[in-house]
């Protein structure tokens, strides 16, 4: 019996070192894995988080080099790997891996927060990574934000929003824009952003003035209405929208009517076109022409279902013959 207890003891205790072993390295697993960020490092706790995510996985040797500079594109990567966006992949028609992401940006109309855009929207231009500092942050984080301010009202936002306290206090002063992001207080800024954006959204192609009162408007609501009115590739219609009078407008009715007149036409009607917001990403819907009657214009949409929808209306350019955007604004149905 003395000998049957002492086994049975001897298999218990076994049995918790080997319970032991195994909570030991799953612990190490889930740490941040990498030999140059030790667990007193003062973002290890956040680094592992974003590795344990698939935000980030260090270099080929190893390490995280959490107090190396961070890159542009590698922020752009690591905040589009954050949400994992609808309709995005990373898969590369090039040999470059930043090319999926740039595209990305671009379709979102985050090009503004690029310190050298790409060659073309398509592609990169240089192979080196640039240095990104704080203040190219604060616009691309403003961005996809659904917002387009200046870097100092980008800034602004941040620290009104809660998204950054800055780095020595919360004026864009203490926010030091131009000094640059480590790679370590760059996973800290994107956990931050996490916590508090529920998904990624469009930027406005038109640059605004931020105001605090849209501080607690979504991002659809605090969209500007511009109306474009360009000629530099020469003649295309002029339009001043009577209806919408906003960026945003929320109706409990599926039919909405878009009106306005046009002081300079290309032809005799404009283009408009209707895409869905679904949960990350616009599908489009369909394309209408409106006729130009009398230097007039007015068309009836029928929402096809609840949710917000993106409204672009184009004028026909003769040189080059193509359709040029001169007004995009959002409509929310919620049926009552």
């Amino acid at each position: 019996m003395c000998h049957k207890k002492k086994s049975k003891a001897l298999t218990v205790v076994l049995g918790a070192l080997l319970l032991f072993n195994v909570m030991s390295v799953g612990a190490s697993a889930n740490g941040s894995e990498f030999k140059d960020v030790s667990q007193d490092h003062w973002g290890y706790e956040t680094i592992s988080w974003a590795k344990e995510n698939g935000i980030v996985d260090g270099y080929l040797d190893g390490t995280f080099k959490p107090e190396q500079s961070v890159g542009q594109t590698e922020f752009l990567a690591m905040l589009i790997r954050a949400y994992k966006p609808k309709g995005f992949s990373e898969q590369s028609s090039d040999s470059d891996w930043r090319t999926p992401y740039i595209q990305y940006g671009f379709k979102m109309g985050w090009g503004g927060s690029y310190i050298v855009p790409p060659a073309s929207k398509l592609s990169s231009s240089t192979k080196s990574e640039i240095s990104e500092p704080r203040m190219y942050v604060a616009k691309l984080i403003t961005n996809a934000n659904g917002r387009n301010y200046s870097f100092d009202d980008s800034i602004r936002f941040l620290l009104d929003s809660g998204l950054s306290k800055g780095k020595t206090d919360n004026t864009v002063a203490g926010f030091k824009g131009n000094e640059l992001l480590t790679r370590a207080e760059a996973v800290t800024f994107i956990r931050n952003v996490k916590s508090k954006l529920n998904m990624l959204y469009p930027s406005p192609e038109r640059e605004t003035a931020y105001d605090p009162k849209t501080l607690t408007f979504s991002p659809f609501e605090a969209f500007p209405l511009i109306v474009v009115q360009p000629d530099k590739y020469g003649p295309f219609s002029h339009i001043t929208l009577t209806t919408p009078s906003a960026g945003y407008t929320l109706i409990h009715d599926p039919s909405y009517t878009i009106s306005g007149t046009v002081q300079k036409a290309v032809g005799e009607e404009l283009i408009t076109t209707m895409e869905y917001w679904d949960n990350g990403e616009f599908i489009s819907e369909k394309s209408l022409k409106t006729s130009i009657t009398k230097g007039d214009f007015k068309t009836t949409l029928e929402l096809s279902k609840p949710g917000i929808f993106r409204i672009v209306i184009y004028s026909k350019q003769e040189n080059p013959p193509t359709d040029t955007p001169i007004t995009t604004f959002y409509v929310e149905y919620k049926s009552k």
